[in-house]
C-alpha cells in the first residue's frame, strides 16, 4: 500500500509532494517530515515550497491505491499507524451513511478506516521522471 496517494518527488535522498510546472517540478515539505535543508524553499502559509529542474529529481511519480471496505469501493487518500483516509468511490448514499461515513452525496463521502479491513487493495504508478526521460533523452 502506498502511503499518500498523489504526485510525489524524491529530491537529493528526500520525498515530497510534488506537481508539474512547465519545464520545472515544485516540490513541498510534507508536513511532519523533518528534511536536512531548507535551502531555496519559500513559505507560503504553512505550505513550504521550491521549484526544481526534472533532471535534478531522482523520482516523479503519482502512486493511487484503491481498495475496497465492506464490498464498497474506496480511492485511499492516505495511510499512517495502520489507519487509511479514505473516499467513497461509490454511488449508492444510503450505504455510506448506514456506515457512518463522512459527508454527503454532494461533495462526497469519506472514511478513516483500519487498514486491516480493506480488501483487494490495489496500487497503480505512473512514472512521470520516465516518461520524461523518453522524451527528453540525453
Amino acid at each position: 500500500m502506498t502511503q499518500y496517494s498523489q504526485e510525489m518527488a524524491e529530491y537529493r535522498g528526500e520525498t515530497y509532494f510534488a506537481g508539474a510546472e512547465g519545464n520545472d517540478v515544485w516540490i513541498r515539505k510534507i508536513p511532519g517530515v523533518s528534511y536536512a535543508t531548507s535551502e531555496g524553499f519559500q513559505t507560503y502559509g504553512n505550505r513550504e515550497l521550491k521549484t526544481v529542474a526534472v533532471k535534478e529529481l531522482q523520482a516523479w511519480y503519482l502512486e493511487t491505491c484503491t481498495a475496497t471496505w465492506r464490498g464498497q469501493p474506496f480511492n485511499v487518500v492516505r495511510t499512517e499507524n495502520g489507519k487509511a483516509e479514505a473516499g467513497y468511490a461509490g454511488g449508492e448514499y444510503v450505504w455510506a451513511a448506514q456506515n457512518g461515513l463522512e459527508g454527503d452525496q454532494y461533495n462526497g463521502y469519506r472514511a478513516t478506516l483500519d487498514v486491516d479491513e480493506l480488501q483487494d487493495v490495489r496500487v497503480d504508478r505512473t512514472d512521470f521522471l520516465a516518461r520524461w526521460k523518453e522524451k527528453n533523452p540525453g
